[in-house]
C-alpha cells in the first residue's frame, strides 16, 4: 500500500471516530434539566420553600449602600430596641422575604399566592397586570400586583407603611412612604432565583438591588411543612430588650 492509501485509511478512521462521538451541543440539550411547568406551560413555583435569612441587606458592605443624607441618618440613629417586629407588627415587604421562616407557594390560574409561616401571613398576587388601587391607605404589607415577563413573575408593591411601623431588615435599614418594591421570581431546576429592588428616592440615591436563591424546604420528620406561629401584642419580653442608642450626656449644673 502506498503512502497516499495509508493516509486515506488514517483519515477515514479518524472521521468515523469523530462521528461516533456525541456532539457537545446535542448532549447539552438532551441532558440539561428542565424546570417544572404547569398544565398551561408556565413555570411551576408551587411547593414549600426556604428563603435565606438575611438580617442585614448591606451584608458587610455598608459603605456601598446608596444612601441619601436622610437615609443614612435614619440608619445611624435607629434603635435596635425599637424593631417593629418586636411589637408583633407585620414585617412588610421586602423584609418578609428575608426572614428565617419557610413559606408555601400556591399557583392557581391567574394568581401567585405566597403563604408564610411567619405570623401566618399570606399574599395573593394577581398576575393580570392590573394597576394598584388609587388612593390606597398605606398598610404593613402594601398592595402587590404582578405579571409575567417570559418565564419570570414580576411583582410590584407600593402603599407600604414606613417607620416606625416597618423596617427593610433586622439591621435597621429604613424606608419612607415613597417605597416601591419590585420583585422577580424565576424558576430554576433546583429552586427559585429571587431578585428584589428597593426604589425609595427619599432614602436612597438609586434603586438598591438584592439577589437571593430560594431553596426547596427540607421537611422535618414529625412536623408539618409550616408550623403554627403566634406573636402576641403586649410582649412581656419588651422591657428586657437592650437599647443600642448612645447614652445621652449628663446634664450640667443649672446656671
Amino acid at each position: 500500500m502506498g503512502n497516499r492509501s495509508i493516509y486515506r485509511s488514517i483519515a477515514a478512521a479518524a472521521a468515523c471516530a469523530f462521528l461516533a462521538l456525541p456532539q457537545a451541543g446535542a448532549q447539552t440539550r438532551e441532558t440539561a434539566p428542565a424546570i417544572p411547568r404547569t398544565a398551561d406551560g408556565k413555570p411551576d413555583f408551587s411547593g414549600f420553600w426556604n428563603p435565606p435569612y438575611v438580617p442585614n441587606m448591606a451584608q458587610g458592605k455598608e459603605d456601598q449602600v446608596p444612601y441619601t443624607d436622610r437615609g443614612r441618618a435614619a440608619f445611624l440613629n435607629h434603635d435596635a430596641r425599637e424593631d417593629p417586629t418586636s411589637k408583633c407588627w407585620y414585617p412588610g415587604v421586602p423584609r418578609i422575604m428575608q426572614s428565617p421562616y419557610p413559606m408555601q407557594i400556591v399557583q392557581p390560574p391567574g394568581y401567585f399566592v405566597i403563604l408564610y409561616e411567619y405570623m401566618r401571613l399570606w399574599r395573593a398576587i394577581p398576575l393580570d397586570g392590573r394597576p394598584h388601587p388609587p388612593n390606597m391607605e398605606p398598610d404593613f404589607m402594601g398592595n402587590s400586583v404582578g405579571h409575567w415577563e417570559g418565564d419570570t413573575i414580576v411583582v410590584d408593591t407600593v402603599s407600604l407603611k414606613d417607620a416606625p411601623w416597618t423596617w427593610l431588615d433586622t439591621a435597621g435599614h429604613q424606608h419612607s412612604d415613597a417605597l416601591h418594591v419590585i420583585e422577580r421570581f424565576t424558576r430554576t431546576p433546583t429552586g427559585i432565583a429571587y431578585e428584589y429592588t428597593v426604589d425609595d428616592p427619599k432614602m436612597y440615591t438609586k434603586p438598591w438591588v438584592q439577589k437571593r436563591t430560594i431553596t426547596p424546604l427540607k421537611t422535618t420528620p414529625g412536623l408539618p411543612e409550616l408550623i403554627e406561629y403566634s406573636c402576641n401584642e403586649n410582649n412581656k419580653d419588651l422591657p428586657h430588650l437592650i437599647s443600642t442608642k448612645p447614652a445621652l450626656p449628663e446634664p450640667g449644673p443649672a446656671k
